[in-house]
């Protein structure tokens, strides 16, 4: 499921949330940002042994920091667009829950195979309205420079949340939703579920409870709030 375009990505996240920050412009939404940097940093640092009860703590951890940054539920939404308004809400949940999954479980990878001492740059902050702002940095190793590009939305008691990240130019939900179009093109729904869970795997992660099972083939429903991502 993963090629060039998506190992790039993982390695920006990565780069991002272990890199060492600074910033021109530190508004509300950058200054959120290089906090969750400075918390996942000090998770990272610690020493533990794959597959120990350690490592799993490390991981909720760090899954807790990370999640309230993505916003996982409207992205999901985006990256499947037409398809979304014909799924049910258990298809739905069993998607948002392996994304989610799948994209922690990546850039973790990329961080703990890393081998190299990474910076990130915040560059510039862009108000979009009172409620949404982006946010531009640039990630940068020995080998590499990349732009990343946070869209933002506010939420509660000042955190901001990532509706998608452009990552040098290209957005993380279209890349994904090529992918994902593709397969479900090809082989239908539950089958990209069931590679999903396969990848998941592979990654050293848990499948979710509600995404033990891929949805039965054909099956639809009108869902609960039926708008498809625009």
């Amino acid at each position: 499921m993963q090629h060039r375009k998506t190992t790039r990505f993982t390695l920006a996240l990565a780069l991002l949330l272990s890199g060492v920050a600074f910033s021109a412009h530190a508004g509300p939404p950058t200054k959120f940002l290089q906090k969750q940097v400075d918390a996942v940093r000090a998770l990272i640092a610690q020493p533990v042994k794959a597959g120990t009860p350690e490592s799993v703590a490390v991981d909720d951890k760090l899954k807790a920091i990370v999640d309230p940054v993505m916003e996982f539920d409207r992205l999901s939404e985006v990256v499947l667009k037409k398809h979304w308004a014909t799924l049910t809400p258990v298809d739905r949940q069993a998607f948002i829950n392996l994304f989610r999954a799948l994209v922690f479980h990546s850039y973790l990878k990329e961080i703990r195979s890393a081998n190299e001492n990474y910076t990130v740059e915040y560059e510039d902050e862009e108000p979009k309205g009172r409620k949404a702002a982006s946010v531009t940095a640039i990630a940068k190793t020995s080998r590499v420079e990349i732009e990343l590009v946070f869209h933002l939305a506010a939420r509660e008691k000042g955190a901001w949340a990532a509706e998608d990240i452009v990552i040098d130019e290209v957005s993380l939900a279209e890349n994904y939703r090529e992918q994902f179009n593709k397969i479900i093109a090809d082989d239908g729904f539950p089958t990209l579920l069931t590679r999903m869970r396969d990848k998941l795997v592979d990654l050293g992660g848990a499948v979710p409870p509600t995404a033990a099972k891929p949805a039965a083939d054909g099956a639809k429903a009108t869902p609960e709030t039926p708008a498809p991502a625009k």
